[in-house]
């Protein structure tokens, strides 16, 4: 601890330099003891303050009045004004007094800081400017619970957390009062001498813009836009912007941050269908109650590829991601705003845009589609809000180490289950029970016993089934894709509808009063029996169940009737109870499906999407709690932007004038402070059997009328003063719904069911219950458990922990009105809600802050390289403190803290547009020297590859000229042989066609002439065998009649006579019948003749056809043969020394042949043998081929000489030569077309092997080559 006489020690004869007198205080404060506060580095214009000894986590609650803050002027600490002002009137003059400035600018930090320390010993609370606020005493009990700590042991209370009297409108005056005479600030001063625009306020407390005309004292005379003039006090007045900064897109940028000024730029782009504007780090939605076109692929892409930096959903999206993927961080994205302000429509939207990012692996679509999922079953129509959110959630998105989605869990908060049963008029139950009543199929319809909504009770009761411009059929079938999409299975899905169709039956499940006391009995009704059959019980259980209660006294069990009341009451828990388990057990169905590789990273985005601030005509339990979470969430919202940011600046003694802000933390000690706190008094209530409402709300009235943020009311209603203003819940149900009730015969008749889904709720229940041993054999459970509102709390610190430990991005929606038309802008509203949750702060923080900041050290180690010259001193402030002033960067621009350096918003794009600078010449630099180094060897290896190619060229050419001089050599052999064996196979086959054709042509000539010289002979021997038997018969008649001895002369003559004409006629017949046969034989000589005509020239065709045949077979044979022939010279050529061949001479003698020399090369080459054995196939197959061609044209041969045979008459009498010749004709065309095919077939087998062997050939001669 300094002591005042270091404040009177002598003053250097030579002044210091502000950074020498800086480094000269950092080593003074090393060598202090470490209980000590570090000194204040001196600086100029140095108005710093220490850090407080011990901050708590959570900074002291303080009421704050606006004002000086508002115009943006530097607050001046007065610490201990109050308290102890004679300490600050002995140092003042004594600072005052000294003449240099040097000392001045030491010595007043070290007076703060003794006054500090000595307060902060004393213990005593600080009566001056904390946050720009002014603090009180207070004397209200420590706060017991928190969030972000443990065990907060110490923390300080305003006493009064929400004044009774609304702060005044004109707190951001631009004229106060100093003295009694008004004084103008600066900027308003500025704005009135300029007679510039000005917003101004009439008595209806509008802001209207207009033009300053005149100023007479403390009046000014405004005109207005619309030609009006008005007179009004200087202190109704606020400076306007210029209009050339209407519209802007942040906040930050307006010259007069002001209530008038926010509302006209809010609305100014909201007309434009621009509904996003930033103020600082927080983006305000405005929600357009419309489709607008600011979504879609394109402007993803955009965003992605940072084409469009306009505030959007998107760049909140894209910061946490990158900054997720760069510091390794988990971030998180928390959507706050009043009921019907588009929460979960940005929340979804954010989701689109990391879905997009992190997608490619399909996670991103089932991600996407939990949404379609949770808001049929959590979603529902309110006054407010077609799509109000009725539960809260938070999705935690996981991505890999590469940014892609790997899985996602949602966590849920406090569905409002009593929507099930009741609601108010003209609100709607949720929305899965419409969708499953108008677009369930026939077979849904049928197994679950499904009528139209209008059927059912739970349903009609507020008179609202449907929602304008919405499709609950489509919705149902967008849903039934969705449960797919999630994966979760048909029979799961059956399930689910089986158990919402259970809660719609029990509605309709309706009782009767049966004697005095009002007991009753269940009606047996449709109802009743659908319930029971979808449950699995039967009528008789479930009727036990809603209209009796066992009461165990002593060892006996007695059952009781219900009343009418205790009935419907039983009905409607039950109904409640199935339905909040449903919805649960939906949660972890998504959440095992979502789960696939989130066990394999530790990196999150988490979207927190949950209910808005509530305020109806009558708020009961549900809003109540809602509220309650929203006060937890704008606390955090005040930790981050607010409370944390200005400890920072303090901690580090840097020259901070703090700024307003509405604390809540009063109204979170109302609501958890223990033993009198709202939870705590709710609780305690509720264990006492016999307590009521009404007792409830007496209670509340006796323990807080002392909190100035409770007010109790009257039947049995109270007021909270929350940071949106002050709510009256009405006590009536408070005590029920905190219970939760659900009797054991409830409990015993799902666990007797025989679906496995209440069977499962029944276990769930079992388990929550406190004490699980006391259920006996009869499943008889304590209904004493932990209450609703003790659970909610329990999961509202989890959920501020988890938030805790990420880097949050705050999106504020706004409603723009209360009647959810687009393009209706109601300026009190939205100012509300502005001011709720402190957006105008924000922006002061923001535009006055330092939201750069790094240590000493990094900034050296990341800017230090951009030094021009060395300096003597290498400690990283001294380096930070150079570069800066390198860069010419203004010292109001940032400001030297203890450990790190505060930059202003802008600074550091100088500084890192030098460093990219400098890294794209070092780049540049690089690339040239390596490019010049990679030519030099580009050109090196060139030149050698060049020389080497000459060479390899050169001996590839000469080693190819050679062999194809011993090609030429070898074929002019091989053609000499294959000549000559042509020739002489042309001859041996000429001859022999010669000699056949002779041989045919004679024996056709023989057999003719044998022919007619038979005819000739066989004529002459049947006419002498006529005159014998003439001579005979007369001889033998003479002799006859001379051996009778008779001698009859004449008649003997006459006889005789007669018989020799008989003969003579009969000869005379025989010459006219030879004469006949003639004529006949030389028609047939003629037909013959005409015959061999048509042989003739038919043998004439077949001699051609047969000699094209053959000279095609013969040039296969020459086409095969001169392939093979070149196949084995090639061989012998590469291989002299295994085959070689002798000289022409030498060959032609028959001193080596062809074939020889190749079996001697193919003896020692096995590549050889293959080719010789294609060359074999192929000579076999040529051989086929003549051999059948011989075969066949002796057969032809046959049958023409058969033909002419049987023409000639010699065989076959009974054949006709026609039909005969026709039919040869036939077969010879066949066999012409088949022979004809298959040589083409045989040719172009012999091209693919000639083709295969030339490759085998070229590999072979690689091969070669290569060695």
């Amino acid at each position: 601890m300094l002591s005042a006489a270091a404040l009177m020690a002598p003053v250097p004869a030579a002044p210091k330099s502000s950074l020498e007198v800086l480094l000269e205080t950092i080593k003074k404060r090393d060598e202090q003891p470490k209980d000590e506060p570090p000194a204040l580095p001196a600086r100029p214009t140095c108005r710093g303050r220490l850090p407080r000894a011990r901050r708590s986590p959570t900074p002291p609650r303080v009421h704050l009045e606006n004002g000086v803050a508002e115009q943006g002027a530097v607050v001046v600490d007065a610490v201990m004004a109050d308290k102890k002002p004679e300490v600050v009137s002995e140092k003042k003059p004594e600072v005052l007094d000294e003449k240099k400035p040097e000392i001045e600018k030491e010595k007043t930090p070290e007076v703060k800081k003794e006054v500090a320390v000595q307060e902060a010993n004393e213990g005593k609370a600080v009566n001056g400017r904390v946050f720009g606020a002014k603090r009180k005493l207070s004397s209200v009990e420590p706060h017991d619970e928190s969030p972000y700590v443990e065990n907060l042991n110490e923390a300080s209370k305003d006493a009064v957390a929400c004044s009774k009297e609304p702060p005044s409108p004109y707190c951001s005056s631009a004229r106060a009062k100093r003295n009694g005479k008004p004084v103008f600030t600066d900027s308003m001063d500025y704005v009135l001498q300029k007679k510039l625009r000005v917003w101004c306020s009439a008595s209806d407390k509008k802001w209207e813009l207009g033009q300053v005309q005149s100023i007479s004292g403390d009046e000014v005379e405004i005109l207005l836009v619309n030609g009006e003039v008005l007179t009004l006090p200087s202190d109704r007045l606020l400076p306007a912007n210029p209009d050339i900064l209407d519209g802007v897109d942040d906040l930050i940028q307006m010259s007069y941050l002001n209530g008038p000024s926010v509302l006209y730029n809010l609305q100014f782009r909201y007309s434009r269908d621009l509904i996003y504007t930033k103020a600082g780090p927080v983006l305000i939605a405005v929600n357009p109650l419309k489709e607008v076109p600011l979504y879609g692929k394109d402007v993803i892409r955009q965003y992605r590829q940072k084409l469009k930096n306009d505030p959007h959903v998107y760049a909140i999206a894209d910061l946490a991601f990158n900054e997720m993927l760069r510091d390794g961080i988990n971030q998180s994205i928390i959507i706050s705003g009043e009921s019907g302000a588009g929460k979960t429509e940005t929340a979804k939207i954010a989701m689109q845009y990391l879905a997009a990012l992190g997608g490619a692996n399909g996670m991103e679509s089932e991600v996407l589609q939990t949404n379609v999922i949770l808001e049929a079953l959590g979603n529902a129509k309110t006054s407010r809000n077609d799509n109000s959110s009725r539960f809260g959630k938070l999705t935690e998105i996981h991505f890999s180490e590469t940014g892609k989605m790997s899985g996602a869990k949602i966590q849920t908060f406090l569905l409002e289950k009593s929507r099930v049963v009741r609601r108010a008029p003209g609100e709607r139950s949720y929305h899965i029970f419409y969708q499953l009543c108008s677009g369930a199929s026939p077979l849904h319809r049928k197994k679950l016993f499904l009528r139209d909504a209008d059927y059912y009770n739970y349903l009609k009761q507020s008179a609202c089934l449907r929602i304008d411009g919405v499709d609950d059929a489509k919705r149902f079938s967008s849903l039934l894709s969705a449960l797919d999409i999630v994966q979760i299975s048909g029979e799961n899905q059956m399930e689910l509808f089986s158990m919402l169709a259970v809660v719609l039956w029990l509605g309709n499940i309706s009782f009767s009063v049966i004697d005095n006391e009002n007991h009753v009995e269940v009606d047996s009704n449709e109802g009743l029996s659908n319930a029971a059959k979808l449950l699995g019980c039967s009528v008789p259980q479930l009727v036990i169940a809603l209209s009796t209660r066992k009461i165990q006294a002593g060892k006996e069990n007695i059952v009781q009737r219900l009343t009418l009341t205790q009935a419907i009451d039983a009905r409607d828990a039950l109904a409640k109870s199935i339905y909040a388990h449903l919805f649960d057990w939906i949660i972890e169905q998504i959440n095992h499906s979502l789960g696939t590789g989130r066990q394999h990273t530790r990196r999150s985005i988490s979207i927190l999407d949950i209910y808005g601030f509530e305020s109806f005509s009558k708020n009961g339990f549900e809003q109540f709690c809602i509220n309650y979470a929203n006060e937890r969430l704008q606390q955090h919202f005040n930790r981050h932007l607010f409370k944390l940011e200005q400890e920072e600046y303090l901690d580090d003694g840097i020259d901070w004038a703090s700024v307003e802000f509405v604390d809540n933390t009063d109204c979170l000690s109302l609501f958890e402070k223990k033993p009198l706190g709202l939870l705590s008094l709710l609780d305690e209530e509720s264990t006492f059997p016999k307590a009521t409402d009404l007792s409830l709300a007496n209670k509340l009235r006796q323990q807080l009328s002392g909190n100035s943020g409770f007010k109790g009311e009257q039947e049995g209603a109270f007021k909270i003063c929350h940071y949106a203003g002050e709510v009256t819940y009405d006590t009536t149900g408070f005590l029920e719904k905190n219970r939760d009730p659900l009797h054991s015969e409830s409990i015993q008749l799902l666990s007797s069911c025989k679906s496995d889904l209440p069977k499962d709720f029944a276990s769930v229940m079992i388990a929550d219950s406190q004490n699980k041993s006391s259920f006996s054999r009869h499943f008889v459970v304590d209904s004493q458990k932990q209450s609703v509102v003790t659970k909610f709390k329990a999961q509202l610190f989890k959920l501020m922990q988890q938030l805790e430990n990420t880097t949050p991005h705050f999106i504020r929606c706004i409603q723009p009105n209360n009647k959810q038309r687009p393009r209706q802008f109601e300026h009190d509203l939205v100012l509300h809600q502005l001011k709720c949750c402190g957006v105008l702060e924000v922006v002061r923080i923001s535009r006055a802050g330092y939201p750069t900041r790094m240590t000493h050290q990094q900034f050296a180690e990341r800017y230090g390289f951009l030094l021009s010259h060395s300096i003597t001193s290498q400690n990283p402030l001294s380096i930070s403190v150079a570069v800066l002033q390198q860069f010419n960067i203004p010292p109001e621009m940032y400001q030297v803290g203890y450990t790190k350096l505060f930059v202003r918003t802008g600074q550091v794009a100088a500084l890192e547009n030098a460093k990219n600078r400098m890294l794209h010449g070092a780049l540049r630099i690089q690339k040239n020297f390596r490019g010049l180094h990679t030519r030099q060897e580009y050109h090196k290896l060139k030149k050698g590859a060049t020389t080497l190619q000459s060479f390899v060229r050169g001996e590839k050419a000469r080693v190819r000229f050679d062999n194809l001089f011993k090609r030429w050599r070898a074929a002019v052999l091989i053609q000499k042989y294959t000549r000559r064996r042509l020739a002489a196979t042309m001859l041996t086959g000429q001859l022999k066609n010669i000699v056949l054709l002779q041989s045919v042509m004679r024996g056709c000539l023989a057999r003719r002439k044998f022919k007619c010289l038979q005819e000739e002979r066989e004529s002459k021997v049947i006419h002498s065998k006529a005159k014998m038997d003439v001579k005979k018969t007369i001889s033998q008649a003479g002799l006859c009649n001379e051996m009778n001895g008779e001698y009859h002369r004449q008649p003997v003559v006459t006889d005789l006579q007669g018989r020799v004409s008989k003969a003579e006629a009969l000869l005379r017949d025989k010459e006219e019948e030879n004469a006949m046969l003639k004529q006949q034989l030389e028609q047939y000589e003629n037909k013959w003749s005409e015959y061999e005509v048509k042989m003739k020239s038919m043998e004439e065709a077949w001699k051609k056809q047969l000699s094209s045949l053959q000279l095609s077979l013969v040039a296969a044979k020459k086409s095969l043969v001169a392939d093979d022939m070149v196949t084995r010279v090639a061989r012998a050529d590469t291989t002299p020394t295994l085959a070689q061949y002798d000289s022409e001479e030498t060959m032609s003698t028959g001193t080596h042949t062809p074939e020889g020399t190749e079996l001697k090369y193919q003896n020692h080459n096995p590549e050889a043998r293959v080719v010789s054995g294609n060359s074999d196939r192929r000579i076999n197959a040529v051989n086929h081929l003549a051999k059948e061609f011989e075969d066949r044209r002796q057969v032809f041969d046959d049958d023409a000489g058969f033909l002419v045979a049987v023409k000639s008459g010699q065989i076959g009498s009974n054949m006709n030569p026609d039909d005969e010749l026709r039919k040869l004709r036939d077969r010879f065309a066949t066999w012409k077309k088949d022979y004809k095919s298959r040589l083409k077939e045989t040719k172009v087998n012999l091209q693919k092997v000639s083709s295969q062997d030339e490759k085998s050939r070229k590999r072979w001669w690689g091969k070669k080559s290569s060695k």
